[in-house]
């Protein structure tokens, strides 16, 4: 299934995304500020989704936006997202970092100033 959430933002950020042509990069790093915010909680947590059913208690702490695009015309665009995750497999006391990258198609919403994230569809492994 495709992850999805939404954030609020800031009227005078989207206008310049729209409206002004502001590089979507420049955009994206004000919205989701720093480590801390909780719109970069929010990414991390989406993130975090993609890997639930996997076990190990996965966490995401960081990531990095390594391309985006955007059309101003249907206010659409995407960002890809590269990132590391831990798992803790608590019963065993394993520790395992691995590294994944995944792409986040975006709507803005105008009246409402909210941005709609949809993450890509997941890989569904075969039974062997």
């Amino acid at each position: 299934m495709r992850e999805q959430f939404s954030l609020q933002v800031e009227g005078s950020l989207l206008k310049q995304l729209v409206k002004e042509g502001l590089n979507p990069l420049i955009f994206f790093n004000h919205l989701f500020g720093p480590i801390s915010s909780p719109n970069y909680r929010a990414m991390c947590e989406g993130l975090v989704a993609y890997h639930n059913k996997e076990g190990g208690s996965p966490e995401v702490k960081e990531f990095e936006i390594t391309d985006t695009g955007f059309k101003p015309e249907s206010i659409t665009g995407y960002l890809k997202c590269k990132f590391g995750i831990h798992f803790h497999y608590t019963c065993s006391d394993v520790h395992n970092d691995a590294t994944d990258t995944i792409r986040w198609d975006f709507k803005i919403d105008w009246g409402s100033h909210n941005i709609h994230f949809t993450g890509e569809e997941p890989w569904i492994r075969d039974a062997e």
